[in-house]
C-alpha cells in the first residue's frame, strides 16, 4: 500500500493567484489548488467528471451559469463533464480535485 505523502506533488502553476500541485495515481490525478485571496481560477470545461472537496478557507464554486455553491471546509462536490466551472474566494480557498487520467 501507499500512503499520500510517499507520493510525489508536481508544481503546475504557482504565481500570484494560485498553487496547483498534481500528482499521479495509476489513471487517476489528484490535484491541489491554494488559491489566494481575492482570486478567481481562469474557469473551463472538460468531457470528463471531476470531483471538488474543500479542504480550508472559504471561496465560491461557479457551475455554467448558477449563482455559485459554497465551498467550506469538508464540502464535496462532484462535477459533470462538460460542465463550466471555476472557484473564486476572497479570503482564501485550499481545495483537491480528483479526475481520471492526465492533466490537458
Amino acid at each position: 500500500m501507499t500512503t499520500l505523502t510517499q507520493l510525489e506533488w508536481r508544481t503546475m502553476a504557482d504565481d500570484h493567484r494560485y498553487l496547483i500541485r498534481d500528482m499521479a495515481i495509476g489513471d487517476t490525478t489528484i490535484s491541489e489548488t491554494v488559491l489566494h485571496a481575492n482570486q478567481s481560477t481562469k474557469g473551463h470545461a472538460h468531457p470528463w467528471p471531476e470531483v471538488y472537496l474543500c479542504n480550508a478557507g472559504e471561496g465560491t464554486l461557479y457551475l455554467d451559469h448558477d449563482g455559485g455553491q459554497p465551498l467550506v471546509p469538508g464540502s464535496r462536490y462532484v462535477i459533470a463533464g462538460g460542465v463550466h466551472h471555476r472557484v473564486a474566494t476572497a479570503t482564501g480557498v485550499t481545495f483537491t480535485c480528483v479526475f481520471e487520467g492526465p492533466r490537458r
